[in-house]
């Protein structure tokens, strides 16, 4: 008994004492006690000969209320106090030391008994605790975040943080009384988000794994806030969580700059395919492009891929521009980095295709103090059709202009609300014998231009011109017109409304022409009236023609675009989806499986005897067998769901969100069934069979190629089972027989 009773001492840091006040010394002590203070039971007893030996063994910081405890113990008969000792060699301990008092006969105390146990762990471990709370409560204060124990037996909480709290807008006592359960705790969740974290909260308790999820709570003041929670099991009992132990987080500022960055992207990518533009950020210091926008690539005929890949310097973009262009940029590249005035240049790329793009860069670098510039960032847009339009433009006023000098003829632009010239082209200054700035400044308003015509042929015009007003059109009139040498000169005025508002015109444009010559010959006149008007008509006609010809381009390219792009991803044979779009769709399947929990079914189908159907009767029959074969495959399937030619006679079927597995039993079934029912080819009658090999997400694969793969071997194992038939992966096949058309060359 007394061995244990040393043992349990020593377990827990525990010694006994016995104290004589008649001889004022230790009596006696036990060896954890004597442990305590690193002596030897002898050496205790010697060294705590008198009270004062044993006063100085206490840290001088402690002594005096040592002092006062021990003096109260004959008074009180009982004595509870912590303090510190100083061993030799300056170590500290911490003790906490229960005494009672032994008195005589005529109770007068005689000595005492008491125990002495070390609590420096506890001590050390109460103090760490209180530095970690400190910091954890400096930590929500800086980045808003709460913390909480959950007692998930009780299903309550434990404890709460007052950062935990003052994310819901509250304090930690009322919430504290406000939730009692884990369905008063899900009701402060937005109602779109509940569901959602409660599956999650069910695997948590079903594995005991981390959890982390993120959702919308409804604060006390009304306010919507993001969270991001993440906890962990502090305590499980036969496998269930007993304990949980989270941290909860305020992200309402990154979802919300992540939520604007998303719409800025988006907004930017609309932006990017409406007008032809892109822009990138390049590091000046590393001579590499840090980012590179869709339509930035789109401009050099490229994915962003495929320019992060070939584009990675300066050097290696200056070689795409064209290369009587090159010294331009050079030169705009190289004083953007010396100043910071930016630079605004047009130039030509050549695309990897050999089309040549006009593009206009405008671009911005930004300084270092210590570095220079850093980055550049600019924005390129594709000016190609406005270049082509001004060139254009250029043609046409270059021929106008030799029109003009050939026919006397001079064209204007007229303004009827301000009453003067907007436009005057040198021939129509010509005619009145002024320079173009001359004829804006005297024709400065209506009666100032009526000035310039014969005073007989003034009202015959204005009357002409109210009409006009009045009723809008067009107008044509002939008069004489006063140069401003005094010369009378014949002239023909044709014009018509530029811009109308609710009926009235705003702007004219008009042809004004020399017709003295003719005048003098009234036949010459008729004749070349007529050939002007014929040159207008013609000309009319002409750009009307070009109008049509460019819409009827800009129609073809699209239907070439649209024809390009079907031809990429559909099988040209029988207009069902390629490899590449069949994968595209398998992937959206299974993130919709994955997301719903649900089967995604992949089949690898394969026809039997279709090859001797080639052999024997050509490949223009097998292609009317093939058509005729997908056309019943697809019609077997629902709308939902993917049917794509992969290749030969081979296909793959993707059945999406399957509620259950017996479904793709029957699709296979009748499938195998539809496929097996004779083709009529003209005189012949042909039957294939199908051999059909099936894989499930996620119990056979996990991504699209994974999961073909699979229904591929599986296909295979019913082709040596005896053919026309399905079976699923990692199994035996399961044969369906439908029909008997094993010899395959299917001739009824």
């Amino acid at each position: 008994m007394l061995a244990l009773y040393d043992a349990t001492g020593q377990a827990a840091k525990i010694g006994h004492y016995e104290w004589s006040y008649l001889h004022d010394r230790l009596e006696s002590c036990s060896e954890e006690y004597a442990r305590i203070f690193e002596m030897s039971v002898d050496e205790a007893l010697a060294a705590q000969g008198k009270w004062e030996n044993t006063l100085d063994l206490v840290h001088p910081d402690d002594r005096e209320a040592y002092r006062r405890n021990y003096a109260q113990l004959r008074d009180a008969g009982e004595l509870d106090a912590v303090y510190r000792i100083v061993l030799s060699g300056g170590k500290t301990r911490h003790l906490r030391e229960y005494g009672t008092v032994v008195r005589d006969d005529a109770g007068e105390p005689i000595g005492c008994f008491g125990i002495v146990q070390d609590i420096t762990r506890q001590v050390k471990h109460e103090s760490d605790l209180e530095y970690r709370d400190e910091l954890a409560r400096q930590a929500e204060s800086i980045t808003d975040i709460g913390h909480f124990i959950y007692d998930e037996e009780q299903d309550c909480y434990v404890y709460i943080s007052d950062g935990f709290a003052r994310i819901y807008g509250t304090t930690a006592e009322a919430y504290m009384a406000k939730v009692q359960s884990s369905e008063d705790d899900l009701a402060d969740i937005v109602a779109e988000d509940r569901a959602r974290v409660r599956d999650e909260y069910a695997q948590y308790m079903e594995t005991g794994d981390d959890c982390a999820v993120e959702y919308r709570i409804h604060r006390t003041d009304g306010k919507i806030r993001w969270l991001r929670e993440l906890t962990t099991a502090k305590r499980k009992h036969n496998g269930r969580v007993t304990q949980t132990l989270g941290v909860i987080q305020d992200i309402t500022d990154r979802v919300e700059r992540e939520q604007e960055l998303v719409f800025k992207d988006t907004i930017a990518s609309q932006a990017e395919a409406l007008i032809e533009f892109g822009y990138f950020l390049f590091d000046e210091r590393s001579n590499r492009h840090l980012y590179v926008s869709p339509g930035q690539a789109r401009i050099l005929g490229m994915e962003v891929d495929e320019f992060k890949r070939k584009i990675l310097t300066n050097e290696d973009y200056i070689a795409r521009v064209h290369e009587d262009d090159r010294a331009l940029v050079e030169k705009a590249y190289l004083e953007d980095v010396n100043n910071d005035d930016g630079y605004h240049i047009e130039y030509r790329v050549c695309r990897p295709d050999g089309e040549i793009r006009w593009v206009v860069e405008i671009g911005q670098n930004f300084r270092s103090d210590a570095d220079g510039v850093i980055e550049s960032i600019g924005v390129v847009q594709d000016i190609t059709g406005r270049m082509q339009s001004e060139q254009e433009l250029k043609f046409r006023d270059a021929l106008a202009t030799q029109a003009e000098a050939i026919t006397d003829i001079g064209h204007f632009v007229y303004d009827e609300i301000k009453q003067r010239y907007l436009f005057s082209s040198p021939g129509l200054a010509r005619i009145h014998g002024i320079e173009d700035e001359s004829l804006v400044t005297r024709a400065i308003s209506w009666e100032g231009d009526l000035t310039m015509i014969h005073p007989e042929d003034r009202e015959r015009v204005r009357k002409v011109y109210d009409e006009f007003l009045v009723r809008g059109g067009d107008w044509q009139v002939e008069y004489r017109l006063i140069r401003a040498d005094g010369e009378i000169r014949w002239v023909r005025e044709m014009g018509q409304a530029h811009s109308m508002n609710h009926g009235i015109p705003q702007q004219t444009i008009g042809v004004l022409q020399d017709i003295t010559a003719q005048k003098k010959a009234e036949q010459e006149i008729i004749e070349a009236r007529d050939t002007l008007e014929q040159q207008v008509v013609e000309r009319t006609r002409e750009l009307a023609n070009t109008v049509k010809q460019l819409e009827e381009e800009v129609e073809e390219r699209k239907k070439i675009a649209a024809e390009l792009d079907f031809l990429a991803n559909h099988d040209a044979l029988t207009g069902l989806p390629s490899l590449r779009l069949c994968k595209d769709r398998l992937a959206q399947s299974l993130a919709e499986a994955r997301r719903n929990r649900q089967t995604s079914v992949v089949m690898f189908v394969d026809l039997d005897g279709f090859k001797r159907i080639n052999d024997d009767h050509g490949h223009e029959t097998g292609d009317l067998v093939l058509k005729a074969v997908a056309d019943r495959i697809r019609h077997e399937i629902r709308e939902t769901d993917t049917v794509a030619r992969i290749g030969g006679d081979e296909f793959v079927v993707i059945l999406t969100s399957l509620p259950e597995l017996s479904i793709a039993e029957r699709i296979a079934i009748s499938l195998i069934a539809r496929v097996g029912e004779p083709v009529r080819i003209g005189d012949n009658v042909f039957t294939v069979g199908a051999s059909v090999g099936i894989s499930l997400y996620p119990q056979h694969g996990t991504t699209a190629e994974e999961l073909i793969r699979a229904a591929d071997k599986a296909m295979y194992a019913v082709k040596r089972g005896g053919k026309n038939g399905y079976g699923f992966a990692a199994g035996e096949p399961r044969l369906e027989v439908v029909a008997d058309n094993s010899a395959g060359d299917g001739r009824a």
